[in-house]
């Protein structure tokens, strides 16, 4: 009897080692950016390219002069030279930084942990909180939690989380901070009595101008949800980084700003949403807005029952 029970006990001992030596799951990877794309990943690629001294402005829209910087970068590094930013180029794009670091790769970090739902400022200061976001990143991700961002983490945080080519594409991919603030957005448009169509623009202008991040950073001094200006007049710093605030102004019924919001538009209602969202942006894309409108409107048909804000 035990020497029949011998072979079987050697099968399940060869089957225990096995799977005890089942490696981990597979790593997420690069994703591929090209021209058209838009949204947290080339946000935090146009940081990364500063980071190397190829200056890009970080607007999350990966325009031709993005594909130049991404071109410049790549023929200095002895890759393929074709503007596209896919998983070689990444790789040999992303710095390691960790708590005391700071500037443009810290800032792409910022912008990626964000993606992820936590809150933390995108300053470019590797500081505790941020050092606290990475950990807790790091140990759901199933990384050794040492708050250092080296390849592992950046290949995790760029490869998972929605924030690939076309971030945003349907309510349900959208983080609980983009949700919050789209709330505040359709919330604050009640307050002021604007009608559905007013909430409609206002969300697919805050998706293109910043993905519906309250970001501290941005072309010159824009800032904010609508990457409002303190030199144009819409208010002081901390006035345009206040959700509520700022929605106020794109609408035209702030008491912060003279500028003139969407219901000082003659004709708004009628007009294509790119059309009444350019109206109040005065953008250098005056067409870029229309991309969000499903996304706007999803977003609505969600968030139709969040409460006004006066």
């Amino acid at each position: 009897m035990t020497h029949l029970l011998r072979p079987v006990l050697a099968v399940l001992l060869l089957a225990v080692a096995l799977l005890g030596s089942a490696g981990p799951a597979q790593a997420a990877s690069y994703p591929t950016l090209s021209t058209g794309a838009t949204g947290a990943n080339v946000t935090s690629l146009q940081h990364l390219l500063t980071a190397r001294g190829y200056a890009t402005t970080a607007d999350g829209d990966y325009g031709s002069g993005t594909a130049a910087a991404v071109t410049a970068f790549q023929s200095a590094s002895g890759l393929g030279a074709d503007g596209i930013a896919g998983p070689a180029t990444l790789g040999a794009l992303v710095v390691t930084v960790r708590q005391g670091d700071s500037g443009p790769a810290v800032q792409a970090l910022q912008v990626q942990l964000g993606k992820h739902g936590a809150s933390v400022a995108t300053d470019g200061d590797f500081g505790p909180a941020t050092d606290a976001a990475v950990r807790s990143f790091q140990s759901g991700a199933g990384l050794g939690a040492d708050g250092v961002v080296g390849p592992a983490t950046w290949q995790e945080l760029l490869g998972t989380g929605g924030g690939g080519s076309v971030p945003g594409t349907s309510y349900d991919s959208l983080s609980d901070e983009q949700k919050g603030h789209a709330r505040t957005i359709i919330g604050v448009g009640k307050g002021a009595g604007v009608p559905e169509q007013g909430w409609v623009v206002a969300l697919a202008t805050a998706m293109q101008e910043s993905t519906l991040v309250n970001v501290d950073y941005g072309d010159r001094d824009s800032l904010g949800l609508f990457q409002q200006r303190t030199s144009q007049g819409w208010g002081t710093e901390a006035q345009i980084l206040d959700p509520v605030l700022s929605s106020q102004a794109f609408y035209g019924v702030a008491a912060h700003t003279p500028n003139p919001g969407l219901l000082d538009i003659a004709g708004w209602e009628s007009m294509p949403v790119t059309e009444a969202a350019q109206a109040v942006q005065r953008s250098a894309y005056p067409d870029a807005y229309a991309k969000w409108e499903t996304l706007a409107r999803d977003i609505v048909a969600h968030e139709a029952g969040a409460p006004s804000i006066p």
